[in-house]
């Protein structure tokens, strides 16, 4: 049994440093630094991405290594101090700027040696709308004394087929969904907008998270006639496997579908986390639905009881969450337990026992995984915008509710009329 243990504790880990690295590597791939002038003293510019995609904000790192204050002052302010080019048929064409209209602009200012990233969100969509390779040109001043900083040639690509399906079918209405609550809520909360959106998602994913669970759970009661089937064909287990898929089949439960509510919850995960990590940005503003085409995003109040949603939070959400998903797997053992077989319990007792039960090595397993996910997921929470903590704390407790629910629907005592 310990050795069973602690090599599903080591694999558990793997796991879980595979999960990180890949994630870290994903970051590192798709945003990738650019490399800095080593020439100290200097004023020097370059992107955050070197390949962003259409409809991704582009982002730019000024780092001024000079013991001088420089700033930009905006287009739309002084037109020539900046310049968009792209290349088209091998030759650079100035890109027009877009009309500022109303908007009134912050010059940007960077503090002797010191770095700082930015964007212009609110004209993201017009500047890099075509994929293309561009070249941007920056007009410093620092009083009477000018620099110019030039971009290295940078591609902004078409967004390929994946990224486009998952923007109409999840990011887009996410939202909107999103934007419809902001501007319903008389403070223009993103954190209530946010349980709003969480609760219709979770109500329109009930039905197949219902079937699942229920699934689950009478696979659970079915534990008594498994272990029997276990030791009637231990030494068969093609014969094993065989009964073992008739016995699923003749109470209609799929095995595999205890996975799906999470396989499910995911994709609104990662739309949600693509929705507001930067904060409800202008430049998501070519996702917008047609009736929502002259919403004004700057009445979002990203400020939720104390925490900033478009920051990560590193001590409450992510206990939070970790504790909501304690209750939630404890909730699962708890009713597991109640139809551990009999002989099982008896078997704990017995120290002479050679061979371990396989259902008191699953319940080691689980009791594992009862403080490992929490806190694997706890971790995660911490590392993304507190909106992103938000959802996933919501929808937690609402499957706690909605496994509840299940649990009573099929462990109600059933009764019936006497005729």
């Amino acid at each position: 049994m310990k050795n069973n243990v602690t090599s599903f504790l080591k694999s558990l880990l793997l796991w879980f440093c595979v999960f990180y690295l890949g994630f870290s590597a994903y970051q590192w791939w798709f945003a990738p630094e650019a490399e800095i002038p080593e020439t100290a003293g200097q004023l020097s510019i370059e992107l955050v991405d070197k390949t962003p995609v259409v409809g991704q904000l582009v982002q730019f790192r000024f780092k001024n290594e000079t013991d001088k204050t420089w700033r930009w002052e905006h287009f739309c302010e002084n037109n020539t101090s900046l310049e968009l080019l792209a290349l088209v048929s091998s030759k650079e064409v100035s890109v027009n700027k877009p009309d500022c209209g109303n908007f009134t602009p912050l010059a940007l200012s960077i503090p002797a040696q010191n770095t700082v990233i930015y964007t212009l969100p609110e004209f993201n969509t017009e500047l890099f709308q075509t994929p293309s390779n561009y070249r941007m040109v920056w007009e410093m001043t620092n009083g009477e004394e000018v620099q110019t900083l030039t971009t290295a040639e940078f591609t902004v690509r078409e967004a390929g087929w994946i990224r486009k399906g998952f923007r109409f079918l999840i990011t887009q209405p996410l939202f909107n969904g999103l934007v419809f609550f902001i501007e319903m809520l008389p403070t223009h909360s993103l954190g209530w907008a946010i349980i709003l959106l969480t609760l219709i998602v979770r109500m329109l994913l009930f039905y197949p998270n219902q079937k699942a669970m229920r699934s689950q759970r009478k696979l659970q009661k079915l534990q008594t006639h498994i272990k029997a089937l276990r030791k009637k064909h231990k030494d068969n287990q093609q014969v094993l496997a065989m009964e073992t898929m008739a016995l699923y089949k003749k109470h209609k439960i799929n095995p595999m579908s205890s996975c799906l509510p999470m396989l499910l919850q995911m994709p609104f995960l990662i739309g949600i986390y693509s929705v507001v990590k930067d904060g409800l940005s202008p430049h998501l503003n070519h996702l917008l639905y047609p009736f929502h085409a002259n919403v004004d995003l700057s009445i979002v109040d990203a400020n939720f009881m104390g925490l900033n949603l478009g920051i990560p939070n590193v001590w409450v959400l992510p206990v939070l969450v970790a504790v909501a998903q304690f209750m939630a797997i404890k909730l699962s053992l708890a009713e597991a337990k109640k139809q551990q077989p009999a002989e099982t319990k008896k078997k704990k007792n017995n120290k002479k026992e050679q061979e371990p039960d396989m259902g008191e090595q699953m319940e080691q397993m689980q009791k594992m995984m009862l403080w490992m996910l929490p806190l694997m997921i706890g971790f995660f929470t911490s590392t993304f915008p507190a909106a992103v903590g938000i959802y996933w704390l919501t929808s937690t407790l609402f499957g706690i509710g909605q496994q509840r629910l299940v649990n009573y629907q099929l462990d109600k005592p059933q009764v019936r009329r006497k005729d």
